[in-house]
């Protein structure tokens, strides 16, 4: 990277020192191979006796090369040596070392997360994350299928273990005890002249006062710095399993007495379907759906798919993935509408409707912003716009029958079972 720098002061002080960064990962990996449990004394002892070799080999070879290639421009063998960093080398590597070193710094920790990705392994010197996640396939069958940690397929393959009987020594991120976190990364620290990428996980449930202890506990056991996520804390992090089910939980919206929309009428090659679109003070919350003249069948199909359409908007489902589901599916001859489009069915007509009410919903302010203005209440609680072309307004609750009332011929009618309020 020498010549990537955009200032010549600084390719050369990066010249100068030469500092390079040997990299780890696929710890937490390594140590459920040697059946070592992350967060206990012996893990600790043996990943402080691993990154001691791996120092001592990495700043042998670094003396290797500078005998070959020399040393680092600013190379002072006497200030070098005096960090505290080299107190425990052995004597005649540091003697080796007085003769110079190649790279000023040498060892880093670094987060590795497309790196890992990539190899299959855990990050970094982090723990396992999860020992499997859920996907789930939008192209094909949209079922959800468990994605296991490559680690833990191939264990599964050797053993036949089930998921409830694998071995303690898979233990993941959120079930480590953190002040052993701390610990590994304490020793890992003694090993390294750079910095560490890590990251102590935290369930939801985790009280501050914990949160606290752990930062001082780092502080205490002379880590450079610290990194402390409590799940949940932030959006857009990874999150466990049980953490996505609950995101997953949706609780519809609950609905107000009274909300304003439109009602359109569309062509379909199953009559005339009146399609109404309701909002509460922002976007889309609910869909009616009423065919013309149809069989009790259809009629029940209408209204099944308005409310699962009203389920999705009021359980935050953006309307664009309901339009993209419902667009374009066919059950029959495309119908012509009057303005030229075609309409291929009864869904592909609610995403059609959704997608123009979205776009005249742009131009209107939304409901708490709306100069206050008379409007015409019908006796039954309801609130009826003036239409725009061709739409119908949304009225009351037909009397009779109970469904949505819209103004037709200048009088709310029922285009259920054909009541007026005119007549």
């Amino acid at each position: 990277n020498r010549d990537r720098h955009p200032l010549p002061a600084q390719v050369e002080a990066s010249m100068n020192s030469r500092r390079i960064g040997v990299g780890f990962t696929g710890l937490g990996d390594m140590l459920a191979q040697l059946r070592l449990k992350y967060d206990t004394p012996e893990a600790v002892a043996f990943v402080d006796r691993l990154f001691e070799r791996i120092k001592l080999e990495v700043y042998d070879a670094s003396a290797d090369l500078a005998r070959e290639k020399g040393a680092f421009p600013k190379f002072d063998p006497d200030r070098h040596l005096s960090s505290p960093f080299f107190a425990d080398f052995p004597e005649d590597l540091r003697e080796k070392i007085r003769g110079g070193l190649r790279n000023g710094a040498l060892l880093t920790v670094p987060p590795v997360g497309s790196g890992s990705v990539l190899a299959g392994v855990s990050s970094g010197i982090e723990p396992i994350f999860a020992l499997w996640y859920i996907r789930r396939s939008e192209s094909l069958s949209q079922e959800e299928f468990r994605v296991y940690h490559p680690l833990v397929k191939t264990y599964k393959e050797l053993t036949g273990a089930s998921d409830e009987d694998l071995p303690d020594f898979f233990v993941t991120a959120h079930e480590i005890d953190p002040f052993f976190r701390v610990r590994m990364q304490a020793v890992i620290q003694k090993h390294i002249d750079h910095s560490i990428s890590s990251t102590v996980n935290l369930p939801k449930e985790t009280p501050k006062e914990t949160i606290a202890k752990v930062y001082l506990e780092a502080w205490r056991q002379g880590c450079k710095g610290i990194t402390v996520y409590r799940e949940g804390s932030r959006e857009g992090i990874l999150i466990t399993e049980s953490q996505a089910e609950e995101k997953t939980a949706l609780t519809p919206r609950p609905r107000d007495v009274v909300l304003d929309g439109r009602t359109y009428k569309v062509r379909t090659d199953m009559g005339n379907v009146y399609i109404t679109v309701n909002r509460n003070g922002g976007g889309p919350m609910e869909v009616f759906v009423h065919l013309g003249k149809s069989g009790s069948t259809l009629m029940a199909f209408a209204e099944a798919l308005g409310r699962l359409v009203s389920l999705a908007l009021r359980s935050g489902v953006k309307p664009v993935h309901v339009i993209r589901q419902l667009e374009g599916i066919k059950s029959g001859p495309a119908i012509r509408q009057p303005d030229g489009s075609f309409v291929f069915s009864v869904p592909d007509a609610i995403a059609k409707v959704l997608r123009r009410f979205l776009d005249e919903m742009k131009h209107v302010p939304r409901q708490e912003e709306k100069p206050e203005a008379p409007v015409t209440v019908a006796p039954v609680q309801g609130v009826v716009l003036t239409p725009p072309k061709d739409s119908l307004a949304v009225g009351d609750l037909c009397p009779e029958c109970g469904a949505v009332m819209v103004e037709a011929n200048g009088c709310a009618t029922c285009m259920q079972c054909g009541y007026s309020r005119c007549g």
